[in-house]
């Protein structure tokens, strides 16, 4: 009886350690950005708010650092996991707020934070845990992304070319902040509605300015697995062939294009799926997607 009891005190103790570490919190460790390149003009950075330095290719910028390009700068940033791309353009200043990397309960939680009091940015992000979030606080509202290839101001607009994404903004007048959902193809305006808010098609120029810098930014950002598409080719381009009838068109006369799939990461970093969560706090809050 004693043998049994001591058996029985030992398997609750194991399996009591066993369920305090099911428990145990995911821990979070700090991740960092670095400069990619420096497309044109000239930057600097800051890490206490008051020394600023020149920024350089190759420099490593951590959580509580900030960005300034001058009135010709244009600057990529290397996020890996936590973007894994933002290019700053003329005349931007960007705030590192938060840039966290948690490893637990079988997924990758990537929480990243950004700052644009002055400026614009561009983006390529891939998709995200359900935990996860990419969120950019605005002098006027709080904008998160999905996977997508995105452009955000200071003036609080949201620019979404694929994916999803939404905009935390708080009216002139208004105490709490309204949700506005912006899908592929849309943008966010605060200046809409009597400055009340509202999301309408990409323009045209604003869509080409948007492509354009993401097509610079996936030049060297791994983010797309390359991925083959059947693309069989048209009836009246196919030639025809000895012993067949005309305009018949088989598996011969299909073609396999690569093309990139910039939702897929690849490389040492795995892929997080899912949506982003929604801001909390200051002037823009609300709950996630």
């Amino acid at each position: 009886m004693k043998r049994n009891a001591r058996l029985f005190s030992g398997l609750v103790a194991v399996g009591s350690l066993v369920l305090a570490g099911a428990l145990l919190p995911a821990s979070a460790a700090p991740a960092s950005a670095t400069v990619k390149a420096i497309k044109a003009g000239g930057a600097q950075y800051t890490v206490d708010g008051t020394t600023w330095n020149t920024l350089q290719v190759g420099t490593v910028l951590s959580a509580g650092a900030t960005v300034k390009t001058d009135s010709a700068g244009v600057v990529d940033l290397d996020l890996g996991a936590n973007g894994p791309a933002v290019r700053l353009t003329p005349g931007t200043t960007l705030e590192i707020r938060t840039l966290d990397l948690t490893e637990g309960a079988g997924e990758k939680i990537a929480t990243t934070e950004l700052g644009l009091p002055e400026g614009k940015i561009h983006a390529v992000v891939r998709k995200l845990s359900a935990s996860s979030k990419w969120e950019v606080k605005t002098p006027v509202s709080t904008c998160g992304v999905r996977g997508t290839r995105v452009t955000v101001t200071s003036r609080g607009e949201i620019v979404v070319l694929d994916g999803s994404g939404y905009a935390y903004y708080t009216a002139p007048g208004e105490t709490q902040p309204k949700r506005f959902d912006v899908g592929s193809g849309y943008m966010f305006d605060p200046a809409l509605n009597n400055n009340r808010g509202g999301v309408i098609e990409v323009l045209p120029s604003v869509k080409i300015e948007l492509e354009e810098a993401t097509a610079g930014l996936l030049e060297w950002a791994a983010v797309g697995a390359r991925v083959q598409e059947w693309a069989p080719s048209p009836q009246w381009n196919v030639p025809k062939r000895e012993g067949e009838e005309t305009g018949k068109q088989g598996p011969a006369d299909a073609s396999w294009q690569t093309v990139d799939n910039i939702t897929e990461p690849q490389g040492t970093v795995s892929p997080v799926e899912g949506s982003v969560a929604g801001p909390t706090g200051g002037g823009a809050g609300g709950e996630g997607q």
